[in-house]
């Protein structure tokens, strides 16, 4: 599949920064559903319903130094208040690191980790709602990296789950 590797790196000091590599060991669709239940009256040249996307990253644990790791987008089309479509996508893939930190772990699966399944998810959406009969939607890239920023502020303030202490499933 897929490796990626941040190599050797120094910083201006001259320091060692950690460096680690992760390997893509798979990429599937989860879960995928696609409603149109206002069609064939949604599919008119002149409704241009309103989006709302909302997205979600999870990650389980499957052995030392693999991971699961879920992109969740739910997508509705919504005109004149009544939805005239639905997606919802559940996008995987299975990454094996090297090198990273226990307290890099959570980052790098929920930030490089859902970067790298967001194209193939967005190409998914886009297709999908085109098969559906609307224009092809493309969903804008999305600032992983803000997102985790910001769920730590709050987990800072609420406690907080160590994605790196999840043990794999059945192993409670």
């Amino acid at each position: 599949m897929t490796d990626t590797e941040t190599g050797n790196a120094t910083d201006e000091a001259g320091n060692a920064i950690n460096t680690f590599s992760m390997t893509v060991k798979a990429q599937y669709i989860k879960d995928l559903s696609f409603e149109n239940p206002k069609a064939p009256w949604s599919l008119r040249a002149d409704i241009r319903p309103e989006i709302e996307i909302g997205v979600d990253v999870r990650a389980e644990r499957m052995a030392d130094n693999v991971y699961e790791v879920i992109l969740q987008l739910n997508v509705n089309g919504i005109h004149e208040g009544e939805k005239v479509f639905i997606v919802e996508l559940a996008y995987a893939g299975v990454f094996q690191f090297e090198n990273v930190r226990a307290d890099q772990v959570e980052y790098v699966l929920m930030v490089e980790c859902a970067r790298l399944l967001f194209p193939f998810a967005r190409q998914i959406i886009g297709q999908v709602t085109a098969d559906g009969g609307y224009p092809p939607l493309h969903i804008q890239p999305i600032d992983f990296l803000g997102v985790f920023q910001k769920n730590e502020l709050q987990r800072g303030e609420n406690g907080g789950v160590d994605v790196a202490a999840i043990e794999p499933e059945g192993n409670a």
